[in-house]
C-alpha cells in the first residue's frame, strides 16, 4: 500500500468528528487545532491534555483530513504502545472508532506494531504504525535501514515531554518532512525546559475536573508539630515553623524521606484515605513512590503491618515477576503497590485512588506524571460520583508541597506561569543520579515526630463565576448544550463549593497487631541482606554476577555469596541458627535490620581480606 492510497483513505473516509456528542470536548477542539495548524504550516507542535481526557482517541482522529500518507505513532514505553494498539485496533468491535461513532471500519485504518518479529511488509500493509521509541534507539538500526526518509507523512508522539532526547531528535531529523504532533500532560521536560514545538491547544486540569473528565483531587500533608532527629551525633528537636524552614535543605528532605518514623506517618495518613474511598463500596487501591528498592521494601513492610496485601515493583524484577504483580494489581488482589520509577507514564488503572509520596521530587514534571496515575475516573459513567474523589498524601518535610502549589497553578496563562517557574533555581530530577538514595547508615535519622493533624488542600480552590460562565459559553460555541454532558451551572457551583477544602484533618492513629508487625519485619529482612550485599559489591568494585569470590567461597556468583554471608551475620545478631528465623521475635528482627550498616562494614573488611589472601604470591 503506497502513500497515495493511504492519503485517499485519510481524506475520503467520512469521519464524524465535529458535533459528535460521543467525543469529548478536548478531542474535538484538539483535532480542529491540529487541522488548522497544518493547513497553514508544517512546523512541529504539541497538544497539552491531562491524563484521562481522551489523548489516545485524539491521536486516532488526527490523521483524518490531514495526513497525506502513512502515520507513525511513537510511545516512550511498551505499556503506552499496548494501550494505543488496543484502542485503535479496528479488528476489535469495541475499538475507539466504533465506540465513539466516528465511522464503521471496513478497509482500515490497518495498524502494525514495530516489535520483535515485525518486518517491512507489516509496515507496508498498514495505515498506522505504532512503535515504542526504543525501536529507534540503537546506533545500527534496522528500521532506519529499511524505511525511506519519506515513509511517514505524520508522526504522533505520546508523552511528548520526552521529544528532545537524542533518540527522538534523530527520529525527527531522519523523517524531516513528516508533520509532528506531540501530546503531553505537562510541557516541562525532566530537565525543566519546555518541550520543542509550539503549543497549539491546551485543556486545563480545573476544566477537566469540573466537566468530570478526570477525578477531583485533594492533597493531604503530614504536618508534625514537633520532630526530633539526630545528625552528626547531635540530637535536635524542631517545631513546625523550623521544620518548614529546614525542608528547603536537601539533606533534611532526604532525611525525612528515608526515616521510618516519617514513612510511618505517611502510611497512616494514606491508609486513612484508602479506608475513606473504600467506604463507598467499590474496590480501591493505593500507589506509592519510593526512593530506592530498599526504601520501597521498608515502606511495603509498614503497609503489611496493617494487613494490606502489598507488592513492590521495580526494574530489577524479572519480566515474569512484574507480570504477576501487575496481574494481581489489575485483578484487585493487591491493596498497595510500592514502586520505584515503574508505574509512571501511561499506566492506566482507574481503581488507583490514593497516591502516597515518600520521596522528594526535584522538578515538577515527574511529580505531575505520578499524580496523573490516580486521575482516571473510577466510575466514568457517573463522573460526579463521590467515588471519583482521589487523594495525594505526602509529608511537609519532603518539600513536595511546592510542586502541589505549581500543579494547582497550571491553569494560569502558560507564559506567565512558566516565566515565573523558570526564573527560580531549577533542580533537575534524574531517574537515578538525581533521586535520593537510601544509605545503610543515613546522615540524618528521625527519632520521633508528633503528628496531631494533617493539612488538607483541594485542587479546585475557589468558586469563580467568570470561569463557570466561560466554560458554558465555550461548550455552546461548539454547538453543544451543557446538559448533553450532564452539566448545569448549579451542579458546577456545587462541585466547586465541595472543593473548598483547606484545613486540618485529625491524624489517624491505627493499631498494629504484633503478629502482623513481626511477619512484615521478617519479609523486610531478606531485602536488607540484598542491600548489604549490594553495598559490599560497590565498595569492592565487584560485579553482581561476577565470579571473583569463587576463589574464596563456594557458590554461584558474587551476589549470591554475599547475600548468604549477610544472612548468616543477621542470624548471628538475632542469635538464631540457620533455618530458625521463624523463632525470632520483633526485637530480634529489629536488631538485625538496624545492624545492617555494621554488618556491611564487617563483611567488607572480611571479604577484602579473603581476596587479598587468595592473591597468588610472587617471589620478592
Amino acid at each position: 500500500m503506497d502513500n497515495s492510497e493511504i492519503a485517499r483513505f485519510f481524506s475520503q473516509t467520512k469521519a464524524t468528528i465535529w458535533q459528535n456528542a460521543s467525543l469529548r470536548e478536548p478531542q474535538i477542539e484538539g483535532y480542529l487545532a491540529i487541522r488548522s495548524h497544518f493547513e497553514e504550516s508544517s512546523e512541529p507542535v504539541y497538544v497539552q491534555l491531562p491524563v484521562g481526557c481522551g489523548k489516545t482517541g485524539l491521536m486516532g482522529l488526527a490523521p483524518f483530513g490531514i495526513a497525506k500518507g502513512r502515520v507513525l505513532i511513537i510511545a516512550p514505553n511498551l505499556i503506552i504502545r499496548e494501550n494505543i494498539r488496543r484502542e485503535l485496533n479496528v479488528s476489535d468491535p469495541n475499538c475507539f472508532y466504533r465506540k465513539r461513532g466516528i465511522f464503521v471500519p471496513k478497509d482500515g485504518p490497518y495498524l502494525s506494531e514495530l516489535k520483535t518479529g515485525a518486518n517491512i511488509h507489516d509496515c507496508d500493509a498498514a495505515h498506522i504504525v505504532v512503535a515504542n521509541i526504543q525501536q529507534f534507539s540503537r546506533a545500527q538500526n534496522k528500521w532506519y535501514e529499511a524505511l525511506p526518509n519519506d515513509y511517514f507523512d505524520m508522526i504522533l508522539v505520546d508523552e511528548g515531554h520526552h521529544n528532545v532526547a537524542d533518540t527522538w531528535t534523530r527520529l525527527f531529523e531522519y523523517f524531516a518532512r513528516a508533520k509532528v504532533v506531540s501530546f503531553t500532560a505537562t510541557p516541562l521536560r525532566s530537565d525543566g525546559q519546555i518541550v520543542a514545538g509550539e503549543r497549539i491547544y491546551r485543556f486545563g486540569y480545573a476544566r477537566s475536573m469540573i466537566m468530570g473528565f478526570i477525578s477531583q483531587i485533594d492533597a493531604l500533608f503530614v504536618k508534625p508539630t514537633e520532630l526530633t532527629f539526630t545528625v552528626e551525633g547531635k540530637t535536635k528537636t524542631l517545631g513546625i515553623a523550623e521544620i518548614m524552614a529546614m525542608r528547603e535543605k536537601d539533606w533534611f528532605s532526604r532525611g525525612v524521606a528515608t526515616s521510618e518514623e516519617c514513612n510511618r506517618s505517611i502510611v497512616n495518613a494514606s491508609i486513612q484515605q484508602l479506608h475513606q474511598v473504600r467506604a463507598l463500596g467499590s474496590p480501591r487501591q493505593l500507589i506509592a513512590v519510593a526512593c530506592s528498592i530498599r526504601h520501597a521494601t521498608q515502606i511495603a513492610a509498614l503497609y503489611q503491618e496493617h494487613g494490606l496485601r502489598t507488592e513492590v515493583l521495580h526494574s530489577r524484577l524479572s519480566d515474569d515477576e512484574r507480570s504477576r504483580i501487575e496481574a494481581s494489581l489489575r485483578s484487585g488482589l493487591t491493596d498497595v503497590v510500592v514502586q520505584v520509577n515503574i508505574l509512571g507514564e501511561g499506566y492506566d488503572l482507574p481503581t488507583l485512588s490514593v497516591a502516597a509520596v515518600f520521596r522528594p521530587y526535584r522538578s515538577l514534571s515527574p511529580y505531575v506524571q505520578f499524580v496523573g496515575r490516580i486521575l482516571r475516573l473510577a466510575q466514568p459513567d457517573v463522573p460526579y460520583s463521590p467515588a471519583n474523589q482521589v487523594y495525594l498524601v505526602s509529608h511537609v518535610g519532603l518539600n513536595d508541597e511546592r510542586w502541589w502549589s505549581d500543579f494547582t497553578n497550571f491553569d494560569k496563562d502558560d507564559q506567565e506561569f512558566f516565566s515565573e517557574y523558570l526564573q527560580g533555581e531549577l533542580e533537575v530530577d534524574g531517574e537515578s543520579e538525581g533521586s535520593p538514595r537510601l544509605t545503610l547508615r543515613p546522615f540524618m535519622r528521625v527519632l520521633n515526630e508528633l503528628v496531631e493533624s494533617y493539612h488538607r488542600k483541594g485542587y479546585l480552590k475557589k468558586i469563580d463565576e467568570v470561569m463557570i460562565s466561560d466554560l458554558f459559553a465555550a461548550i455552546r460555541e461548539k454547538g453543544f448544550e451543557p446538559v448533553e454532558f450532564g452539566l448545569t451551572e448549579d451542579m458546577v457551583r456545587g462541585r466547586l463549593a465541595a472543593a473548598q477544602v483547606e484545613g486540618q484533618v485529625a491524624a489517624f492513629k491505627p493499631i498494629v497487631q504484633p503478629q502482623e508487625r513481626r511477619e512484615a519485619l521478617k519479609g523486610r529482612l531478606q531485602q536488607e541482606a540484598r542491600s548489604i550485599a549490594d553495598t559490599v559489591l560497590n565498595r569492592l568494585k565487584l560485579q553482581h554476577r561476577g565470579r571473583d569470590l569463587l576463589r574464596c567461597f563456594s557458590g554461584d556468583h558474587n551476589s549470591e555469596i554475599l547475600i548468604r554471608l549477610a544472612s548468616a551475620e543477621q542470624n548471628a545478631v538475632m542469635r538464631v541458627e540457620s533455618g530458625q528465623r521463624q523463632s525470632a521475635d520483633i526485637s530480634q528482627l529489629e536488631a538485625a535490620i538496624n545492624g545492617s550498616a555494621d554488618i556491611a562494614d564487617k563483611l567488607s573488611s572480611f571479604v577484602r581480606g579473603k581476596l587479598k589472601d587468595a592473591q597468588p604470591k610472587t617471589d620478592g
